[in-house]
């Protein structure tokens, strides 16, 4: 089968990829080897979503799919298998384990008001513009809702100034232009021209992270906590066989817009880690009692895998961090691995199996 019109359409604001034909060609026989293999409805789900966003999280899961296959000794992949109410995303059986995994994108959704009303105004004050084109954003921290009306404003009589983007080396690629209020730079845009060349200039890639200077600003550790708690408590109801010896449950989660995740993922599972002394008096490292994987909190689940943000459609091999449930310590040690090149991460230290 043919895919390429829903790669080039439910893909269209990622230039990276519609632009390029080695892309779009690797990810058709993608599709259709995974068609041929019995993930009919893992390719339709990708195929039917036209929303961009929404169709990247299943080319995500197209990409665990295609990373638990590697696996010689994998044996009875299912993808949302039929027989459950409310399936996990993959079903397998690893050396006589069976496995239940969730597969989630873990978003920033503190900025999501901001993306939203970028969205909104953008094709309210846009869409009837002549260029064929997509608009791309990376905001600043520090744009408010009270700057939308001046910004779009200047976009509507500036339009004519600005050309497409010629190279994608960078985020936004290149040329790319700036909005600044006060000399501070607060949006930082692109255009990239549409394959069908229909009028109107519409939303694509809108970026919520980072600084002026391209330095990452730190996280916000609070929203990190509840954005992770809120995709364990949507995961667990998918994951509801008993964990054991011969039963493994696990999410596997990438972060989207939490760049360097990893190293705050450990304090919000396990809990913050203070310095206190022990009896003897000598200093000591302790973890507070806040963590998200405590006794009888989410012990449904064996762990967590953290693949990094960078991890895209087309890498090749398997990147990720799997931090243990401690409540499951001494049966995961007995179980298989289902990507060999995961490292495993617990409360106290961090080390690969």
């Amino acid at each position: 089968m043919d895919f390429r019109s829903n790669i080039l359409t439910n893909l269209r604001i990622y230039p990276g990829i519609v632009e390029n034909p080695d892309c779009v060609e690797t990810l058709n026989d993608v599709l259709n080897q995974l068609s041929t293999l019995g993930f009919v409805h893992l390719v339709q789900n990708f195929c039917t979503q036209p929303d961009p966003e929404r169709a990247r999280d299943f080319l995500f899961e197209i990409w665990v799919c295609q990373m638990l296959r590697r696996n010689q000794d994998m044996q009875d992949l299912q993808y949302e298998p039929p027989e459950s109410k409310k399936p996990p995303d993959f079903r397998f059986r690893l050396h006589g384990v069976n496995f239940d995994m969730q597969v989630k994108r873990l978003h920033n959704v503190t900025n999501e008001q901001t993306k939203f009303l970028f969205e909104r105004e953008c094709r309210r004050h846009l869409s009837d513009m002549p260029k064929p084109w997509f608009i791309n954003f990376w905001v600043s921290d520090h744009f408010m809702p009270q700057h939308l009306n001046s910004f779009f404003a200047y976009l509507k009589r500036s339009v004519d100034q600005f050309s497409c983007v010629t190279t994608l080396k960078t985020l936004l690629g290149e040329p790319q232009y700036s909005w600044k209020q006060n000399d501070e730079t607060l949006v930082q845009f692109s255009f990239t021209e549409k394959r069908d060349k229909e009028p109107g200039i519409f939303p694509g890639v809108i970026s919520l992270m980072g600084t002026e200077s391209d330095l990452l600003g730190p996280i916000d550790t609070a929203a990190f906590r509840r954005s992770v708690e809120r995709l364990l408590r949507k995961s667990r109801k998918s994951l509801t066989r008993p964990v054991s010896s011969m039963q493994a449950n696990l999410l596997v989660m990438q972060s989207v817009h939490f760049l360097f995740s990893d190293k705050t993922m450990i304090d919000a599972l396990y809990g913050d880690e203070v310095i206190g002394f022990s009896k003897n008096k000598a200093p000591k490292s302790f973890r507070k009692p806040n963590g998200l994987f405590r006794p009888n909190k989410f012990s449904n689940m064996c762990g967590l895998i953290l693949v990094p943000s960078q991890v895209w459609a087309f890498s090749e091999r398997f990147e990720g961090d799997y931090f243990v449930h401690p409540s499951h310590i001494q049966i995961i040690q007995c179980h298989p691995k289902p990507f060999h090149e995961m490292m495993f991460v617990c409360p106290k230290a961090s080390y690969q199996i």
